[in-house]
């Protein structure tokens, strides 16, 4: 297979004639709706493309955020469930915030369901989760916001980057979540390190799952060259630390991870930015073995949801081709960061500020 990897000096003359294309590519491919079904929600339609000499491309369907919480200063970094309530974390949940209060941004999935079963230009219904950080971000030295969150119950975990260490460090925390008061507080006697597995600046911990008890964090640059030995740190519920697990290597950037399945799989986000250059990739081992979508083999960005399962305590890939997103025809990536499953439905993700704070809904085609 010819490596576009190798003509990353020709970027700027591909992402002309991308943007030169419609968003949904008609030469060579036809556009269907999807039309995914559950027990509580009969269709939701959205556009994808189908090519014959490539993997389909879902588009995204976008669930119109109410001001402020669209502003791109929200610079959302994760999303969990905590039971049908859908919570947006912020890297900073005090930007918005009145006289320095905090705040996460909640939306029920009842409205996310409704939402997307009518064709609603108005903003979807927003609630907000008071939030405590146990003073860690004027604590940490270098804090540089929270990355990835995770619900346990009434338990609550959360990893923060900061700059504190050489250059990066990262940090995992474990709070409660407070029904009553609608609040989330953490408790930094819980915090342990998560040592950077590279020496690049703004990388650490940017995912987290919890597992019968265990929580894995996920390291976000996981690439052959930049990370050979890539791995996933694991705690028990208490946040003791437990012998480390394996961890595929996936080029690019993991910014995300769903909530585990009964069998023991879940999603993660795979984003590449063509500005970071120090994680191009020579060959990518996904294509290869499976292909790309037809956006994607026309671009260097990558936008793009891969499974994964846990086997006898160990991250594994699934035998399965990763799901691609069609990509913005005028060129401008859109930094992924937050990442959950929609039941039997697809995912629901969110950007962080570029190229705005964007939350969309995915359809699963496989």
């Amino acid at each position: 297979m010819k490596n576009k990897y190798d003509r990353f000096i020709a970027l700027p003359l591909i992402l002309a004639c991308v943007a030169c294309s419609s968003h949904v590519i008609e030469t060579g491919s036809s556009t269907i709706d999807a039309a995914p079904t559950s027990s509580s929600i009969a269709s939701i339609p959205t556009e994808v493309t189908v090519t014959a000499d490539s993997l389909t491309e879902a588009g995204v369907r976008e669930i119109k955020l109410p001001a402020p919480y669209d502003d791109t200063r929200m610079e959302y970094s994760s999303m969990a469930w905590m039971e049908d309530t859908l919570v947006l974390l912020p890297q900073y949940p005090w930007r918005l915030g009145k006289d320095g209060s905090a705040f996460l941004v909640t939306i029920q999935k009842e409205a996310i369901l409704a939402y997307l079963n009518l064709d609603n230009k108005a903003p979807i219904e927003t609630g907000l989760l008071e939030f405590d950080d146990g003073g860690l971000s004027e604590t940490l030295e270098g804090f540089e916001g929270f990355e990835a969150i995770a619900f346990a119950g009434e338990q609550v975990f959360m990893t923060i980057e900061t700059s504190g260490g050489s250059p990066m460090m990262g940090y995992l925390v474990s709070g409660l979540v407070d029904n009553a008061r609608q609040s989330i507080r953490l408790d930094p006697g819980t915090i342990v390190p998560l040592l950077p597995q590279t020496d690049f600046r703004n990388a650490s911990d940017e995912s987290l799952i919890v597992e019968n008890g265990v929580i894995y964090t996920f390291f976000e640059d996981n690439g052959a060259v930049v990370n050979p030995n890539s791995f996933a740190h694991a705690f028990d519920i208490n946040l003791d630390p437990l012998a480390d697990s394996d961890f595929p290597g996936i080029e690019f950037r993991v910014t995300d991870a769903t909530e585990i399945q009964p069998d023991g799989s879940f999603w993660v986000m795979n984003y590449f930015y063509p500005g970071d250059s120090h994680l191009k990739a020579k060959f990518d081992p996904l294509v290869e073995r499976y292909g790309e979508g037809g956006t994607h083999s026309r671009s260097f960005r990558v936008e793009r949801i891969i499974k994964l399962r846990i086997e006898d305590g160990q991250i594994v890939l699934a035998d399965e081709a990763p799901l691609y997103l069609s990509l913005n025809a005028d060129g401008s990536s859109r930094n992924w960061e937050g990442l959950v499953r929609l039941d039997d439905l697809g995912f629901l993700a969110v950007t962080d500020s570029f190229p705005g704070s964007f939350l969309g809904y995915i359809p699963d085609l496989r």
